[in-house]
Order: structure tokens, then sequence, then C-alpha cells
């Protein structure tokens, strides 16, 4: 069953809690993985990605949507084609930054989903949408790090 079909069936609580219960995976995955790093770079990498998301379940449970008013910025599409790197201890900077783009770039997808989902209802449609907003510009701003560092050509 995809998403869109699983949107169907629930009403508003169920898709906030889906929706908060994806952003705590996230915290969860970066928590474990801010543990297991063995530099600093790392672990304050994964701290920032922690911060970013426990903002997220805050503004989930309170609705918001004033927080998430600025345009969404290009999808650069950097580790869209780069393989999915697994959870393992001694993560490189540049394994945590396709790890969390690819994360931010899913979770991106899941709230246009509920956003199109409730297209006739505006104020739910104008939430979802600016979540999926603000994932996406987490992506692009991992994308971009990612880029600086490990795309120079030179």
């Amino acid at each position: 069953m995809s998403l869109k079909d699983q949107i169907e069936s629930m009403n508003m609580d169920d898709i906030v809690e889906m929706c908060i219960h994806q952003e705590q995976q996230a915290i969860d995955l970066y928590t474990l993985a801010r543990d297991q790093a063995k530099d600093e770079a790392s672990r304050q990498k994964f701290q920032e990605l922690i911060d970013m998301e426990n903002e997220h379940k805050v503004s989930l449970k309170n609705f918001e949507i004033e927080r998430y008013i600025e345009l969404p910025p290009a999808d650069l599409k950097v580790t869209d084609y780069l393989v999915e790197p697994v959870l393992k201890d001694n993560m490189t900077t540049q394994e945590i930054l396709i790890l969390a783009a690819k994360r931010e770039g899913k979770t991106a997808v899941m709230y246009q989903d509920l956003a199109d989902h409730f297209s006739e209802e505006k104020h739910l449609n104008t939430f979802f949408q600016m979540m999926a907003d603000e994932e996406l510009r987490h992506k692009h701003d991992l994308e971009t790090e990612y880029e600086n560092e490990y795309l120079q050509e030179g």
C-alpha cells in the first residue's frame, strides 16, 4: 500500500502522529550516528541534524505554519544518484552528508504527499507544503555542503 493510500484511511491525529514518528526516526538515527562518530566534526554535524528534526516535531505538534514562509530552494539532486551508505561505526563526514540528504529528501516526499492529499483544505495543505519545503531546504543545505567539500574541481 502506498503512502497516498494509507493517508486516505487516516484521520488528522493519525497523520500528525505519523509525521512526528518520521521525525523521531530521523532523530534516533542521527543520535545513534552521533554517538558512534569518532571525530568531533561528525558529532557536530549529527547534532545539528538532531536539533533541526526536534524543531520539526515541535512545529508539527503546534502547527507552526508561520515558521516556514520562505520559498523552497532548488533541489540540487547532488546525492540522488549516490548509493545510500549504511549506518555504521566511524562513518565519514561524506557518508553522513549523503545519508542525511537522502533522508531529508524522503521526508520531503512524505510531506508533499500529505500536502497533495489536503489540496482542498487550505490550512493543512499550506502546513504540509511548508514542511516539505523545509525538508527540501535541509537537503539543499546538506547537498551544498557536500558539493563544497567533495565535488570541488581542481
